[in-house]
């Protein structure tokens, strides 16, 4: 998989947050899952970070493979 400027990735944050989806606090230091393009954080839960970097990872799979709809 090609990586490129603005693509999602892990983090450790050094600013405090809100999760995008849960809205709960992220501290600094926390891993949290960080989309450059609309500068939004996820917390590592099961339901918000963790099931944004499966999207984000089965995207770039179907992109990669021409498989996409």
């Amino acid at each position: 998989m090609r990586r490129y400027k603005c693509d999602p990735r892990w983090i450790n944050v050094r600013f405090e947050g809100r999760c995008a989806r849960c809205k709960r606090p992220i501290r600094a230091g926390e891993r949290a899952f960080y989309c450059p393009e609309d500068r939004s954080l996820y917390c590592e839960a099961e339901g918000c970070g963790k099931a944004a970097s499966r999207e984000f990872a089965a995207r770039a799979f179907d992109e990669d493979n021409n498989a996409s709809m």
